[in-house]
């Protein structure tokens, strides 16, 4: 997903939503939580135990992430969209994005979001798509994208217009351990959960504020019910609240902010509740894993575990922590950089077993979806390597057939401080369906910077402020083409203009 709630959902989506952990940041884990036993005035633990925690931390991170947001997100009596929560099984659809919305950061103005967490211990759900229409007055498909992400944020499955999908579906989500048979639903799609638990992230197109009606009708005919509901007048419950599970923060700070007993605590309840991958068990973390005292169908006792554990556990916690603080603040010293554009990795949303990758990306990008679907480059410096400046002029120059190469749409936004830049021109993006001025030589140029660069010229322009944090601009290339997936495309570089 694009983006993400700050008080009241998962915090941090999309910051990195393509950004590449490699091996050395593995490292950097490790020497992290090192380095915070000493800052907390702890001894350091020797170095079996303490590798044992933070490796056991890393892989259960996406899992009490994915728990958190669960617990918090569905704890509402109805849907709420400025809160980005519904009650389990029922959709919720984001409205409007503009700048004075800050219940989300990096927001899309391409797309709107309609969102359900949902559970099928106790029988299916289905899920209905409907047709996906042209846009108004236009020739083209609705972009319209559906994700299908497990506990553990692999995405399990997708589908919608990127894989050619354009006619009413119903989604029927079975479990992992269904036997049952099915009852007679038409247009459906068996989607086998592998987890009973899942978050579903549906993204409609919106072509600007003047299409936000339209883009509404489509999303008043999502529907979600039990499949024992379907064909009938089913009506959604009212959720229950429990006062105990606090609203703000949202829950990835909630989760960021426990300590190693919570955590562990957490991650041992969330562990019991779900499937144990085969692939990871092949790995050796179940041994990991009993080193804290986690053992799979098995009750979590904390109480009994020895000092040395539970001290390596908080500097494991603390550790960890810090580190992915540092990749947060400063992507460039993560990722594939290319002409100061962090580049997206291809196992996004298909971790297999890279647990460090999983974990990073639950961090600064939770519910981040498959490259295939859509690939989004950040920009973080300019064509010199210097970080970007809001009260400066750059220009980002796509030479004659070099646009990007997406199959849907593609856009580049502007935040600053994670969010939209508030103008007078109501200017946040440049988008392809914008359709862009070219110039005489077919090359087309997008203007980054705090003034007008002419009235001929606006419709290329990305306004950036001088009073604001530093530009964090997001290119978006829904349904990517081969050309970004294998690298031989990437974007041109921002070149400061003197």
């Amino acid at each position: 997903m694009d983006s993400t709630a700050t008080t009241s959902g998962p915090s941090r989506r999309t910051m990195l939503m393509g950004a590449t952990m490699s091996a050395a940041v593995a490292s950097g884990l490790q020497i992290g939580a090192a380095r915070a036993a000493t800052a907390t005035g702890m001894p350091v633990i020797t170095d079996p135990m303490t590798k044992a925690a933070v490796d056991a931390y890393i892989y259960l991170y996406p899992l009490v992430v994915f728990g958190v947001s669960y617990e918090v997100l569905t704890n509402v009596a109805k849907p709420t969209w400025e809160r980005l929560s519904a009650p389990l099984n029922q959709f919720m659809s984001v409205r409007e994005d503009r700048p004075d919305n800050h219940g989300v950061i990096l927001p899309s103005t391409d797309t709107l979001y309609t969102l359900a967490w949902v559970d099928v211990t106790k029988e299916p759900v289905v899920f209905e798509a409907p047709a996906i229409p042209n846009v108004p007055g236009t020739d083209h498909k609705r972009f319209m994208m559906y994700q299908f992400m497990d506990a553990w944020t692999n995405v399990y499955y997708s589908n919608g217009l990127q894989k050619g999908l354009t006619k009413k579906t119903n989604f029927i989500i079975v479990g992992p351990d269904f036997k049952d048979s099915l009852p007679d639903v038409p247009d459906s799609i068996v989607v086998h959960a592998t987890s009973n638990q899942s978050w579903l992230i549906v993204r409609t197109q919106v072509e600007g504020l003047h299409d936000l009606p339209n883009v509404h009708a489509v999303q008043d005919q999502y529907g979600l019910m039990p499949v024992s509901g379907y064909g009938k007048n089913y009506v959604q419950p009212t959720g229950t609240v429990n006062p105990k599970i606090p609203s703000s923060p949202g829950p990835s700070p909630q989760a960021n902010a426990l300590n190693g007993e919570q955590f562990f605590t957490k991650a041992a309840e969330w562990f019991n509740k779900v499937p144990f991958p085969d692939a990871d068990k092949a790995t050796g973390i179940e041994k990991v894993l009993s080193q804290v005292g986690i053992k799979y169908g098995q009750p979590y006792d904390y109480a009994s575990l020895s000092a040395e554990q539970k001290k390596a556990m908080d500097v494991a916690t603390a550790g960890v922590q810090g580190e992915f603080a540092k990749i947060a603040a400063n992507p460039a010293a993560i990722g594939d950089v290319r002409g100061g554009w962090v580049i997206p990795n291809q196992m996004i949303g298909k971790f297999g077993t890279d647990f460090v990758l999983r974990a990073a990306i639950s961090f600064v990008g939770f519910g981040a979806n498959l490259a295939a679907d859509g690939f989004y480059p950040l920009l973080v410096q300019d064509s010199k390597g210097k970080v970007l400046d809001g009260g400066k002029k750059y220009t980002i120059t796509f030479p004659k057939g070099q646009l990007p190469p997406a199959g849907a749409f593609w856009s580049v936004t502007n935040y600053q401080d994670h969010f939209l830049v508030p103008n007078k021109d109501g200017k946040y993006a440049v988008s392809n369906w914008m359709t862009p001025k070219a110039a005489a030589d077919g090359s087309v140029t997008i203007y980054m910077q705090p003034t007008s660069p002419g009235a001929d010229l606006e419709i290329n322009w990305l306004p950036t402020s001088a009073s604001i944090p530093t530009p964090t601009p997001l290119m978006r290339l829904y349904w990517p083409l081969a050309a970004a997936l294998d690298g031989t495309w990437y974007p041109p570089s921002a070149v400061e203009v003197m």
